[in-house]
């Protein structure tokens, strides 16, 4: 067993405040040292698991002061005569597939995807296997590259959960 600790910390300005978030992982990999393309990836893998935790972290933060900002009084309007006449923009729609277009979702992070396919390597998924996996989670099919960030999450916890019941013994 080799043990490895991986930290990442962030650190966000607002108004001339500042917020920092950091996280801290240690955890035990059973892999053989002498493998160093195995350690390397094992250890990319809690990399890629920090940054989405610490991500989320502070995508919570960001969420609770846009409900604090609810409470501040909302800047005076134009009057309608003054008021140009462009058109709407056009909604962003991700990452350009149909699903996050009609689903109005945003598309997983590639920090997302790339955890996700070293996953399924290590799982011994190939592509194809892995994207029936995910039409088994989420109940319809859909391609590794056009899932949104919660269902690459619903994903990850499912199959990190199964992984790590694996190695467990369970």
């Amino acid at each position: 067993m080799l043990k490895v600790n991986v930290g990442l910390s962030r650190k966000l300005t607002h108004d001339y405040n500042s917020r920092g978030f950091s996280i801290n992982l240690e955890a035990e990999i059973g892999v053989d040292r002498n493998d160093a393309e195995a350690v390397i990836d094992r250890i990319q893998e809690l990399y890629d698991l920090s940054e989405e935790s610490l991500q989320r972290q502070i995508e919570r933060y960001e969420s609770d002061l846009a409900i604090a900002s609810h409470d501040v009084p909302a800047a005076p309007t134009i009057p309608p005569a003054k008021q140009e006449t462009t058109p709407p923009a056009k909604a962003n729609p991700g990452n350009g597939s149909p699903r996050n277009r009609i689903s109005g979702g945003e598309p997983a992070t590639n920090k997302q995807i790339q955890f996700l396919l070293n996953l399924a390597k290590r799982m011994n998924l190939s592509k194809p296997k892995l994207e029936k996996r995910i039409q088994q989670i989420l109940g319809e099919s859909i391609d590794v590259y056009d899932l949104t960030k919660r269902d690459a999450g619903i994903v990850l916890d499912t199959l990190t959960d199964k992984q790590e019941a694996k190695s467990n013994g369970r």
